[in-house]
């Protein structure tokens, strides 16, 4: 099987959950809930109290290159359909090798040909049909630039360690220009690498990983934030209206201590200690694979995993606004986003779905700007349980590329998977941008999980989540006074779409639902 065929989980994911100190790839463990009686309903209050506004291209999702499934006919209106606002030309490590002239090409990779098979992974489109599809699709774009190689490392004449070629700041800048001023495809956002932050400054020897394509002499955190100043000014200095971005780790309080994760944070301390780091970018990219990172990969354990997000974003925060102080405000993107880097079953039902709608929401409430879901198209691996996992939102129509006997294998390409469900779900909710809003939840067994937005065009969306595998759970809203029910989605495991309801709220969700409530003035 060609490595084309690889799911991102063995490639950089991968390295990043082994760098912060995970093991093995876990299985999905199947929640057993023991059997109870019935509960009171909860108590569901939802505030005017705002905390976060939201854009009207919130929600996004990366399309890797070597995925070939992109410029099928049908993808444009499948990317309408679920309300994805932004594309992301984004391919794991193969990014840091990628140059976008004459319709995209790989370096070889300076880490050799076995790390992780990045220089295998070819690109199936190029940077036009990308952005064709975007225009198609009525989607923004987010672009990363190739930090790691530069235009003149080719197969003919390759990088050495006694002759380097790193990624050029000239390259970023002439791909702004390809995109922006030749084409007029009004590229926004742009991105400084990909995990830099995993290019082997650090390694782990007792948890060897594949390393971040990095031709650069100095790998440290400083040299990437000095590089990245370049970048920007290079960049901008064609198109002064686009945001550059950087690559961040979202370290987690709680686990500051881990020998692992602490050099992570050594990382971003230094990145944003750098002089005129903070002045040059304005936004940092966060890849949210959280629930990897807690060690904890039952079902229950991922879906509560939602519960950290606050905490993690809070610190990043803290530590984005002393570096740039009052005048300077560096957004936080989650440029990737998934319910675990390892493949598990999860990620195609019921707990990959409501996991999506309920962490989405989480980052967003939490300050994050933009969410771009790993990914549109992945393609499968096998799960350690014999079946198989796939990170993408839409079926790649393969059977794993690890399983020999190809005993169980994918639907037809471009069947949706369940998290392609509730991402609809979500978006609707989102619909034109707005605000969320804070609210709590008492009472009940404590699956329920609630989230709301006031919309921008006035309406209220409340989003209800529940994580019980087996019982219905009951609720009361309290809602901000004046508003009437319009309509309702509701998903529960098992259904091929969402359902809409028109009339009363509904009072109660089935074991392992969600519902979006929209209510008007």
């Amino acid at each position: 099987m060609s490595p084309r065929n690889r799911s991102r989980v063995f490639a950089l994911a991968a390295a990043t959950a082994v760098l912060a100190g995970t093991a093995a790839a876990p299985s999905a463990t199947a929640l057993v809930a023991e059997p109870s009686g019935p509960t009171s309903a909860a108590d569901i209050k939802v505030t005017n109290r705002v905390t976060n506004t939201l854009s009207s291209h919130a929600i996004g999702v990366n399309t890797p290159f070597w995925n070939p499934y992109l410029t099928r006919p049908d993808t444009p209106e499948l990317i309408r359909k679920a309300g994805i606002s932004t594309l992301s030309f984004n391919a794991g490590g193969p990014g840091d090798l990628y140059h976008f002239q004459n319709g995209g090409w790989l370096s070889p990779d300076p880490n050799g040909k076995n790390n992780g098979g990045y220089e295998d992974l070819d690109p199936t489109f190029t940077f036009d049909q990308f952005a064709k599809t975007a225009q198609d699709a009525h989607a923004g774009m987010l672009v990363h630039v190739n930090y790691g190689t530069g235009p003149t490392d080719t197969k003919a004449h390759p990088s050495t360690t006694e002759h380097p070629k790193p990624g050029d700041p000239r390259e970023a800048a002439a791909w702004v220009r390809y995109a922006n001023r030749t084409h007029h495809y009004d590229v926004h956002d742009w991105v400084v690498g990909e995990e830099t932050y995993l290019n082997g400054w650090f390694s782990n020897p007792k948890y060897p990983a594949p390393k971040e394509p990095d031709a650069h002499t100095d790998k440290s955190p400083t040299a990437y934030a000095r590089n990245s100043i370049a970048y920007a000014k290079a960049m901008k200095a064609v198109d002064p209206s686009i945001r550059v971005g950087i690559e961040f780790f979202p370290n987690d309080p709680a686990t500051a201590h881990d020998p692992g994760k602490s050099k992570l944070k050594e990382w971003d301390d230094a990145v944003l200690n750098t002089p005129g780091l903070a002045k040059a970018v304005d936004f940092v990219d966060i890849h949210w694979y959280h629930p990897t990172f807690s060690g904890k990969f039952d079902d229950a354990s991922v879906l509560a995993d939602t519960a950290r997000t606050a905490p993690v974003l809070k610190a990043l925060r803290a530590s984005l606004d002393q570096a740039s102080g009052p005048r300077h405000h560096i957004d936080i993107v989650a440029g990737e986003s998934n319910s675990g880097v390892f493949p598990t079953q999860q990620q195609d039902n019921a707990v990959g779905a409501l996991y999506l709608l309920d962490s989405n929401l989480s980052l967003l409430e939490s300050g994050v700007s933009d969410v771009d879901w790993w990914a549109l198209y992945n393609g499968p691996s096998s799960t350690k349980d014999g079946g198989w996992g796939d990170l993408g939102l839409l079926s790649s129509g393969k059977c794993p590329w690890d399983q020999p006997k190809k005993k169980h294998c994918e639907p037809p390409v471009g069947t949706p998977f369940a998290p392609y469900n509730t991402l609809r779900m979500l978006t609707t909710a989102l619909k034109g941008g707005g605000a969320t809003l804070a609210t709590t939840t008492t009472g009940g067994s404590g699956t329920l999980t609630t989230h709301a937005v006031r919309r921008a065009d006035g309406t209220l969306a409340v989003v209800v989540v529940n994580k019980d595998p087996k019982q219905t759970q009951s609720f009361h809203l309290s809602l901000p006074a004046g508003y009437h029910t319009d309509r309702t989605l509701t998903w529960q495991r098992g259904d091929s779409t969402p359902t809409t309801h028109r009339g009363a709220a509904p009072t109660s969700l089935a074991p392992y639902s969600a519902a979006v409530i929209l209510l008007n003035r």
